[in-house]
């Protein structure tokens, strides 16, 4: 540009005229800290390396060859897998919490979970910490030691918790939220066919039955509690409820179940013997469901005489002497 004082021709990026010294006010300021950086870009672009694939010149920073596009960074491959194995581990904890939380609700959902985080698990051991070999070249040869210790070294999992503003809340919240989850596994798992059943007959009008897991978190023992019967109902109604729910159930694997009059335990079955009794009672087996039951609860309950008189000693045992009882006299 030309100095407005004395029309000498200077440069674009000059800041003073070179002839009378006039400050050139509408040329850019030259920095120190632009001078800076252009100095360490040309360090950068000097610093280079040859591609060991195809031989062509590249930063020695680089990752991928700006030629042939092959990696030529080991580290780019040991941080991918540090990552992806990192992932792996975290979604494997998760599953295995869950997992063991949702054994207490539904078996089914929580071996599944667990069935997952294992799963997880061994693909996370089966990703290469170590780039390829092909990647190596030029070092030597790993032991198997070496090799094994990288692979089942764990990457480590920070889950991170929130901040609770409200501790009160959650100790209140926490056993509220845990009891309404174990009412519902009882709801919906135990009671809810329960009470499908009653309904189907008119010969169930008037008995009340709760069915409910152990304590009402045991998920391994069923309660079957008969709490209430109706005067015109004879033993062999009760009977049938009874069988129809092992029927109900029957898929279902349980280590025991427990027959309860009104609260107070009276027998207990194995739970694949109730399994075995519902299957049975699905084919018609009558023999089988009526006359050898009494002798698959505990305590058992045997008779001199016949099986029938077996099966009114049972029922008698299992809820008194009552009108029912005296009934079939």
């Amino acid at each position: 540009m030309r100095c407005p004082e004395c029309h000498t021709a200077n440069e674009h990026a000059a800041a003073a005229c070179t002839t009378c010294g006039l400050i050139l006010i509408n040329a850019a300021p030259k920095r120190r800290s632009a001078d800076l950086v252009t100095q360490r870009r040309r360090e950068t672009d000097t610093d280079s390396t040859v591609c060991p694939y195809c031989e062509g010149t590249i930063a020695s920073r680089a990752v991928r060859c700006r030629h042939c596009s092959e990696v030529v960074n080991e580290d780019f491959y040991r941080e991918r897998a540090r990552r992806t194995r990192a992932r792996l581990n975290y979604s494997s904890w998760i599953a295995y919490i869950f997992g063991l939380a949702a054994l207490l609700i539904f078996r089914p959902v929580g071996l599944l979970s667990i069935a997952t985080g294992l799963l997880l698990s061994i693909i996370y051991y089966m990703i290469p910490v170590e780039p390829p070999p092909s990647r190596a070249a030029g070092r030597g040869k790993s032991r198997f030691g070496t090799f094994l210790r990288r692979q089942l070294k764990l990457e480590r999992v920070a889950i991170s918790i929130p901040k609770l503003r409200n501790k009160k809340l959650v100790f209140v919240g926490t056993p509220l939220i845990a009891a309404l989850v174990g009412y519902s596994a009882n709801l919906f798992l135990l009671q809810e066919p329960m009470d499908d059943i009653l309904k189907e007959s008119s010969a169930f009008h008037g008995m009340k039955v709760s069915v409910h897991f152990q304590y009402w978190v045991v998920p391994n023992v069923v309660v079957y509690d008969l709490q209430s019967i109706a005067g015109k109902q004879t033993p062999m109604d009760v009977h049938t409820a009874l069988l129809e729910f092992a029927k109900r159930i029957r898929d279902k694997r349980y280590s025991r179940v427990d027959l309860d009059f009104r609260g107070v335990n009276k027998f207990s079955i194995d739970g694949k013997a109730f399994s075995v009794i519902g299957e049975q009672y699905a084919k018609k087996n009558f023999d089988f469901v009526l006359y050898k039951l009494p002798r698959l609860v505990h305590p058992h309950v045997d008779s001199p005489n016949d099986d029938r008189n077996a099966l009114i000693e049972f029922h008698r045992h299992w809820y008194g002497d009552d009108a029912m009882v005296r009934n079939i006299r």
